[in-house]
């Protein structure tokens, strides 16, 4: 039997509602995640800065607070994967697509973005969190750590840079796909955090950032 998109759910939520008390809560969560760390991060205050008083909400919606977090990584990269897929598309056509700084304007632009454009810190916050105490552990994994059908110019962007790099073996070329993540994100939380005053220019920093991280991710590699 279908139901009506209104039809309530075993919390007395209409299906509308329940979709905003999904995105309530992923939305929450990606502040707290990034201001207070995915470990730090306690359900009863995530539920609180969603306007949940029933505090087992996340358990309800998501299960549990790593699967919140799963939920928050699909959400951003879902709404990145078509700003990624047009960039994507405008390299190829340029003939760019073996260009390193290229390929890392596509992998990363679409978070800087989230900055330039909106002034949104918090999902580049959550992502450094998550890459240095979580996706360690291998507890969640980010979508750009298995081919999900659904984040296909991430996947190709990131296939084209390993190649570029063939001369990296897969283990270093992780790590400095990591490095220069941190990179990214370091320049971006601490420009955030600056006094607007004595802050430089922020597309300037996104230039000069992504300029650091070509050359640090191409750097010969050291040989004992």
């Amino acid at each position: 039997m279908a139901f009506d998109t209104m039809s309530e759910n075993q919390n007395g939520e209409s299906g509308r509602g329940s979709e905003a008390t999904r995105l309530g809560l992923i939305l929450a969560a990606e502040k707290l995640f990034g201001d207070l760390g995915v470990d730090a991060a306690s359900l009863r205050a995530i539920c609180s800065a969603a306007g949940q008083k029933n505090i087992s909400s996340v358990q309800y919606h998501f299960g549990d607070k790593y699967a919140l977090l799963r939920a928050v990584l699909e959400y951003r990269e879902k709404q990145i994967e078509p700003i990624r897929k047009v960039k994507l598309e405008e390299a190829r056509a340029q003939g760019r697509l073996g260009d390193v700084r290229t390929l890392l304007r596509i992998l990363f632009e679409p978070y800087a973005r989230m900055f330039l454009d909106e002034e949104n810190i918090g999902y580049i916050k959550l992502i450094s969190s998550y890459t240095n105490h979580i996706r360690p552990r291998g507890v969640v994994l980010h979508p750009a750590d298995y081919h999900d059908q659904s984040y296909p110019s991430l996947h190709e962007a990131m296939d084209l840079l390993r190649a570029r790099l063939a001369f990296l073996d897969e283990r270093r070329f992780a790590q400095r796909a990591d490095t220069v993540g941190a990179m990214f994100q370091g320049a971006f939380i601490q420009f955030s955090a600056r006094d607007p005053k004595q802050a430089f220019d922020k597309y300037l920093l996104y230039e000069d950032t992504l300029e650091m991280m070509a050359a640090a991710i191409a750097a010969p590699p050291f040989l004992p």
